[in-house]
């Protein structure tokens, strides 16, 4: 692992560690910083923001599972996925409940999109998606993450396995297809811009 992304992950671990006990609007670079021993230039080289550095949380955690593995898209992939983040539920719940212009439910959405739209594209060969799949994947990745939320707030009362056959099963055609096919990067995914 590189330097940066070991300071990366530092930055990561206390901000994970803050979060247990404040509330994320609560959270200064500046606390997050001394906690870690370092400066908010160090902080600044690497992330804009403290929403940044909860948008690449969530890209680590995409990466985990997804990057660097054989091209597939699975209900036990999705599984693996959900499972590990409900397991980190604590950060993703107190990264949710902040409303911000920059909220982290805003990032994972706009990520969702523009992750598929990409991959369909580099799959398909194709410059433009069609009206119709453009829509077929806003509404594939607002359900996603609604229900996601709903799980890591305890709203929903399902079995992660269950969930993700659904999931799997729901997923537009043409869409699992592509993500049948693609193969992920973990340092695309890290350097996906947020």
């Amino acid at each position: 692992m590189q330097m940066k992304d070991r300071t990366k992950l530092m930055f990561a671990e206390k901000l994970e560690k803050l979060l247990e006990t404040k509330s994320f609007d609560k959270v200064r670079v500046l606390d997050l910083c001394k906690r870690c021993g370092a400066t908010p230039q160090t902080f600044y080289y690497h992330f804009k923001d403290k929403y940044e550095l909860a948008a690449w949380i969530f890209l680590h955690d995409f990466a985990y599972i997804m990057g660097d593995t054989d091209p597939g898209y699975s209900a036990e992939r999705i599984a693996a996925m959900t499972q590990h983040m409900k397991e980190r539920k604590t950060f993703y719940q107190r990264a949710y409940n902040d409303h911000s212009q920059n909220a982290i439910d805003r990032y994972i959405n706009r990520f969702n999109i523009e992750n598929a739209v990409s991959i369909v594209k580099a799959v398909s060969g194709a410059d433009e998606l069609t009206e119709e799949q453009i829509i077929a994947i806003k509404y594939h990745a607002y359900g996603v993450i609604g229900l996601f939320h709903e799980l890591i707030f305890d709203e929903l009362n399902v079995d992660v396995d269950k969930l993700s056959a659904f999931q799997y099963e729901k997923t537009p055609d043409f869409l699992k297809q592509a993500f049948e096919q693609y193969r992920y990067s973990s340092e695309d995914i890290l350097n996906t811009e947020k």
